[in-house]
């Protein structure tokens, strides 16, 4: 596959900007009446119907190659996993805690990495993923007594997802477009958030009961939706024209984004520990950019 670093780098900028709105926007609606398991079912079926709408009106197919199965399997269940759990995450923690747990993907990334390909990650990414972890810990320490370990639960498992989304997106742009494989993906996870939503509501929907959910509700989740397929299609367009770990240290603007959005829009606070735990995570993902740098001005 070309590798285009520019542009890859440039779509992850935009993706992580964009990204940056979906928790807070997640916690909007739930504060109105709309639960974070079911505005995954609303963005989900929004990205399903405009990113079919682009394959079908471009003339696009939707044929799966026979090499894409392993990869789009993997890009589904991390999807499925990112989708349901950072949003529902948001309804037992802070936003901005959700955030630094999420964010610790693009560190594991770049261990990741070098074993993907085949060699030992190194001593600087090794110290870079202590320092991303000691911040996590400072963030999440001071809390043990009030901190809800499901929302932590959850949260970790976005960014475990998140790490497995990544290598697979990579993986499938080989053999398709992001319309293509976003749109199916996208199609497989449906029912799976469907399933999930109507479990957690006892059969029946929030969105779909008169009273339940008031009009910021109904618009902060439609809102998500739309945000929701621009930030996906940038993401996997990073990931066609850049490897995952070029890319992913460039997401550490969304936990900024997201972290501001907080403050100023919800009124939401962090405390002194998690401020300092979150820095550290955030300089540990700046300087995990600096490596992959050096190794593009090689090339």
């Amino acid at each position: 596959m070309q590798t285009r670093t520019g542009v890859g780098i440039a779509c992850a900028l935009a993706a992580a900007s964009i990204y940056g709105l979906i928790p807070n926007l997640a916690k909007l609606g739930f504060e109105n009446g709309v639960p974070g398991v079911e505005a995954t079912v609303v963005r989900t079926t929004v990205i399903d119907v405009v990113l079919g709408a682009i394959v079908i009106f471009s003339g696009q197919s939707f044929r799966l190659p026979r090499g894409a199965w392993p990869s789009f399997i993997l890009q589904s269940i991390a999807t499925a996993i990112v989708s349901v759990s950072y949003l529902w995450s948001v309804q037992y923690i802070p936003v901005g805690l959700a955030v630094i747990i999420f964010f610790t993907f693009p560190v594991i990334i770049l261990l990741a990495a070098p074993m993907v390909e085949g060699h030992a990650p190194g001593l600087v990414r090794v110290l870079i993923a202590c320092v991303a972890f000691a911040g996590l810990a400072i963030a999440i320490g001071a809390s043990f007594d009030t901190i809800h370990w499901g929302g932590l639960a959850l949260a970790a498992s976005s960014a475990a997802g998140a790490t497995l989304q990544f290598f697979s997106g990579r993986s499938i742009s080989r053999y398709l477009p992001p319309a293509v494989f976003g749109s199916l993906v996208h199609i497989v996870i449906w029912p799976m958030t469907l399933a999930i939503a109507l479990w957690w509501g006892g059969g029946w929907l929030a969105i779909f009961s008169a009273g339940d959910v008031n009009w910021i509700g109904y618009a902060a989740v439609l809102g998500l939706g739309a945000v929701y397929v621009a930030a996906y299609f940038a993401q996997m367009s990073s990931l066609r024209n850049a490897p995952a770990s070029v890319v992913a240290p460039f997401f550490n603007l969304e936990p900024v984004v997201t972290t501001l959005i907080a403050a100023v829009a919800l009124g939401e606070r962090l405390t002194a520990n998690q401020y300092i735990g979150g820095g550290l995570v955030l300089a540990a993902l700046a300087a995990a950019s600096l490596p992959e740098r050096r190794m593009l001005e090689r090339r």
